[in-house]
Order: structure tokens, then sequence, then C-alpha cells
């Protein structure tokens, strides 16, 4: 089971790495394209405004290629991160686990019980 997430999760992190880069990709092409169209009505402010867009979308298009997928942290749900720490001491501690629950099940009951009564 744990072979088949890690699976589904490595396809859907290229699959969203992939659309990401596309549509950074038709944006820069859409700014360059306005940028062209701009160039005709304001010659003198343009020219500005352009270089700093330009130096702008270099930068981050070399920040985006030299960051890795190691180095951006998924955002876990709360919920998701306590199943996954509850799984985790389930697996380190069995019978404490085991211990733990059997407890839970019996102060329930007896709550149960009592209700009854």
């Amino acid at each position: 089971m744990s072979k088949l997430t890690d699976t589904l999760t490595e396809t859907l992190s290229e699959d969203l790495y992939a659309k990401t880069r596309a549509q950074l990709n038709t944006f820069i092409n859409e700014t360059n394209a306005l940028l062209a169209a701009g160039d005709a009505l304001h010659e003198d402010r343009t020219n500005v405004a352009r270089d700093r867009l330009v130096a702008f979308l270099k930068e981050a298009a070399l920040r985006g290629e030299s960051v890795t997928e190691g180095d951006v942290l998924p955002i876990e749900p709360p919920v998701t991160r306590a199943l996954n720490e509850a799984k985790g001491f389930v697996r380190a501690n069995p019978w404490a686990a085991v211990a733990t629950a059997a407890g839970v099940g019996l102060v329930v009951s007896l709550l149960l019980n009592r209700r009854q009564r």
C-alpha cells in the first residue's frame, strides 16, 4: 500500500510540476507579447518597465530551475499529520497501542453501560 501511495504521490507531483511550468511559460510569453505591444504606445516609459520586467523574469526562471523537488515541502493538513504520527507510534510501540486501545474501549463501554441504567 505504501509503495502504491508513493508512486501515486510521485506521479501527481510530476504532473503538478509540469502544469505549473507550462503555465509559467505561457505567462512569460504573454508578458513578452504585451510588452512588445506596449513599446509602440509609450516608447519612453515602456523601455524602463520592459528592462525591469525582463530582469525579473530571468531571475525567476533561474530560481525556478535551481529549485529541486526536495526543496519544496508539501503542506500537510493537520489531520493527515496526526494520522501519520499515530501510525508511526503504533509501528514503534505495538503493545502500548494495544493497551491504549483496550483502555479507551473499557472507558467507552463503562460510559455506555452507565447511560443504559
